[in-house]
């Protein structure tokens, strides 16, 4: 199968971190979750990155890395 053309779709930022979305026009969504954790003492955050696939707006599978996000949406389109 070829690969899917995504293109960023959205931004949205707040005092909890980023989320971007990706769209491919199948009705898949993957959504950048960058959120800001806390350090266990106290002072400061540090950053944390997640990759919601979503079909339909509903979350499906969460990843650890935007390829494996597309990989999955690539390896399930067509298949339902």
């Amino acid at each position: 199968m070829a690969e899917l053309k995504w293109e960023k779709i959205g931004r949205t930022v707040s005092l909890k971190g980023t989320t971007i979305i990706y769209a491919n026009g199948t009705g898949y969504t993957i959504e950048s979750r960058k959120r800001h954790i806390p350090h266990a003492n106290g002072e400061g955050t540090w950053d944390h990155t997640t990759y919601w696939v979503l079909k339909d707006g509903k979350e499906i599978i969460e990843r650890y890395s935007l390829k494996d996000a597309k990989e999955y949406v690539e390896g399930n389109y067509g298949n339902g």
